[in-house]
């Protein structure tokens, strides 16, 4: 008697303890098997400090890391240690507190960076370094090349009425029948994924989402794949949601814009196709979109129409501008907002250099219309421009949201 009560009881630690560590899991369509993902089993320990690297081909001789607080303006400059140096590069290491702060940039040899906004970077579980290569500031994995020829699945489908090319990448160790599954990232505009070893003006305008995605898996264990959605020549009649009537003061007419079918295609053609196709999980706690400008505001778009499919959308510097109040209003007042809505993340820069105030008042409309504030997260980032140098520097905080459901910082 004494061994069975043994036994139930250390079956009900472990299953307090997976509930304490916020383990995600699902109902399998083949048979209902709930599948743990990988998320909490390399960070069952709760504490915020995170270990930050940078890499850095200039082979500065000290480097100090400023942690700071994008909202509060919070800030701690922490020096780093030298941990390794080869021919091309020095790195090195320190620690911060991820519940405090949320960016991060790296003074070399006590000179302040030429370029501050292009110099930031998100600093998150998410993250395990940066490489700064000569003016480019890359994602970086310790102990890891950057691999500037990613491979691709290309796969081609039906969009509307045209064929619509999509890129998928798989990490290098991808398991096609592992138990623990992938998670899905979409991203929009999926052309400024791929990457190609060439002058590093090409490649500034890269998100570098692979090599993004091998630092979560690194410093987190939660494993995804990246479907990249091309939208080359197609941008203004994909990436505009029809709601309504645009603006006055934008070149673009209700008749001329699709991102309504667009959207359906991406929930009922190409979710789908990859959930046939790969090893991926088919909730919506562990499929995400993104995308940025015209691609942010449409991956928001998504993610509000398709609720029961994407659980994260990370929305850089979207376009609400294209509609005004009225016309969000009317379209948000018929959704219902609740514990199946979607996490949405946020990210603008000021007025007059990128697409707020339409995004903080995107923001407030959302809190105002009773969207749960836990699953909303706004970075307002006072020094930036419209750039998608800048928005790679802050992907990992839509990543972080994915993974954690939260951007702690930014919602304290």
């Amino acid at each position: 008697m004494k061994k069975v009560l043994s036994i139930l009881l250390s079956a009900a630690m472990i299953t307090a303890l997976l509930s304490a560590c916020g383990t995600q899991t699902q109902s399998e369509s083949d048979g209902g098997t709930a599948a743990v993902s990988a998320t909490e089993a390399k960070n069952a320990d709760d504490s915020p400090v995170h270990t930050l690297y940078f890499r850095d081909s200039a082979k500065s001789k000290k480097a100090v890391a400023n942690f700071f607080n994008s909202g509060s303006g919070k800030s701690e400059d922490v020096e780093m240690k030298k941990v390794s140096e080869d021919s091309d590069s020095v790195t090195f290491s320190c620690e911060g507190d991820t519940s405090v702060y949320n960016m991060a940039y790296v003074i070399c040899d006590g000179k302040e960076p030429d370029r501050p906004a292009f110099s930031q970077f998100a600093f998150n579980k998410c993250v395990s370094g940066w490489y700064q290569k000569d003016d480019l500031l890359i994602p970086y994995t310790q102990g890891q090349e950057v691999d500037f020829e990613p491979e691709f699945d290309d796969v081609t489908l039906t969009c509307i009425d045209y064929d619509k090319l999509v890129h998928i990448w798989k990490p290098g160790d991808y398991d096609a029948t592992s138990v623990d599954k992938y998670s899905t990232i979409y991203i929009l505009d999926g052309e400024n994924v791929l990457l190609s070893d060439v002058y590093a003006q090409e490649l500034s305008g890269s998100s570098f989402a692979t090599e993004q995605v091998k630092a979560m898996t690194a410093s987190t264990g939660y494993k995804a794949i990246v479907v990249a959605i091309e939208n080359i020549g197609k941008r203004d009649f994909e990436l505009v949601p029809n709601i309504g009537v645009p603006r006055d003061n934008t070149d673009f007419e209700e008749e001329g814009t699709d991102g309504t079918k667009f959207a359906d295609f991406v929930a009922n053609t190409l979710v789908p196709y990859v959930q046939k196709n790969y090893n991926v999980y088919t909730d919506a706690l562990h499929t995400a979109v993104t995308g940025a400008s015209l691609g942010g505001m449409e991956c928001f778009y998504i993610a509000a129409e398709y609720p029961e499919k994407f659980g994260t959308a990370g929305a850089f510097s979207p376009s609400f501008w294209m509609y005004d109040a009225e016309m969000w209003e009317k379209y948000l007042g018929k959704k219902s907002f609740g514990e199946a809505s979607p996490f949405m993340y946020l990210y603008t820069e000021p007025e007059g250099y990128d697409t707020d105030p339409d995004v903080t008042q995107m923001y407030n409309r959302l809190k105002g219309m009773g969207y749960p504030e836990e699953k909303l997260a706004l970075h307002l980032n006072k020094d930036g421009v419209h750039d998608s140098s800048i928005w790679r520097g802050v992907f990992p905080e839509f990543l972080n949201a994915m993974v954690y459901r939260s951007v702690e910082p930014l919602q304290k």
